[in-house]
């Protein structure tokens, strides 16, 4: 039996929406496509899992990746040359100690004076906590890169898959998610996971990072499932559009539950006006005016958190500055010209938060 409560995370429909029906879960969460259901066996109801497809330049991705093979790489040449110093001179310390062999390692303790006993002891105290440290914090990273089984490792990822105009991401979340959380029960552990997710798909935050560059202390790349994601395409089992940004979230009653990313992170009109604002970015940044962009935002947020509200009159009062700043700083640019046939931008007021007026790029 359903919860009768909706989830109240992300309202984006009407206070009189209709009930759903008991085969179907409460919005915003919907049914997932039986075409999914390939890549939903995989899963694990342990975690909420996100998808979506990196279309980020090969090129780009190809410098990205070279970081951290480059630092790993780099890692296990430190720890096999401190292994290569330290080896024989623990080997000669265990077999004094066990064996009885005199070496350079031996101490006679009754010729030695208290002070030359502690230094000794303090030495080799340092040296073992050294070298325990480098194998409980350090030697796990490039073990994990290169021969990470329980979630697989970039390494076999970027090997099976390479590097590709379009490529399946799969961020998975880490141990801040209570496995078996009631999603469809209010309250505040419903809200912190939603919120939570919500950031984590903000189409801004999305456009500016590549899949790698996705990993945070609440999101881990599951590399294996990625593999299985692709391989699924690659035999025409499924689409890559069948990875657009979907949240993916298991609960007792429905299983497996989708969010869609237009719902998660606002409106469907909010979603596509982001997407424009980020093109419009990126076009700006390609003609060295990136700065133009910020100063356009600075301006709407000053303006927008003035008294008196961000009504009609300040909106355009507001376009009017910007429209100056526009003609001043790229006067002979088309692409940043308010009347100009290929971009114009609007301010629209947030009713939902009217501190934070919409920006829509056409």
């Amino acid at each position: 039996m359903p919860p009768k409560s909706k989830a109240r995370a992300f309202r984006n429909t009407p206070a009189q929406a209709p009930v759903p029906s008991k085969n179907e879960p409460p919005e915003p969460f919907s049914r997932p496509t039986s075409k999914l259901e390939p890549f939903l066996s995989t899963l694990s109801t342990n975690h909420i899992y996100i998808t979506h497809i990196d279309t980020k330049p090969v090129d780009f991705k190809r410098k990205i990746f070279l970081v951290p093979v480059l630092m790993n790489v780099a890692i296990v040449g430190l720890i096999l040359w401190r292994i290569k110093y330290i080896l024989p001179w623990y080997m000669k310390i265990c077999w004094s100690l066990m064996a009885g062999a005199r070496n350079e390692t031996s101490l006679d303790t009754a010729w030695m004076s208290y002070n030359d006993i502690a230094k000794e002891i303090l030495r080799r105290s340092m040296s073992f906590v050294l070298d325990l440290m480098i194998y409980v914090f350090i030697w796990p990273w490039p073990r994990a890169f290169f021969t990470g089984r329980a979630a697989g490792n970039p390494v076999l990822w970027r090997f099976i898959v390479g590097f590709n105009r379009e490529e399946i991401i799969v961020r998975r979340s880490r141990r801040w998610f209570q496995a078996g959380l009631d999603m469809l029960e209010e309250g505040s552990e419903q809200d912190l996971v939603l919120r939570t997710v919500r950031q984590a798909v903000d189409p801004m935050w999305m456009n500016e990072k590549t899949g790698y560059l996705m990993l945070s202390k609440e999101w881990d790349l599951d590399w294996k499932l990625m593999v299985t994601a692709t391989k699924l395409c690659d035999k025409k089992k499924m689409d890559m559009k069948d990875f657009k940004p979907t949240i993916f979230i298991h609960d007792k009653t429905f299983g497996w539950m989708t969010i869609e990313s237009a719902v998660a992170s606002g409106t469907a009109k909010e979603e596509e006006g982001r997407r424009k604002i980020v093109a419009f970015k990126d076009e700006l940044t390609v003609m060295g005016k990136e700065n133009l962009f910020f100063r356009w935002i600075e301006l709407v947020q000053f303006e927008s958190s003035q008294p008196g509200g961000f009504g009609p009159e300040r909106q355009e009062d507001t376009m009017i500055k910007a429209k100056k700043i526009t003609c001043y700083a790229a006067p002979f640019s088309p692409s940043a010209n308010y009347d100009g046939n290929r971009k114009s931008i609007t301010l629209t007021l947030n009713t939902r938060n009217p501190s934070n007026p919409i920006i829509n790029v056409d």
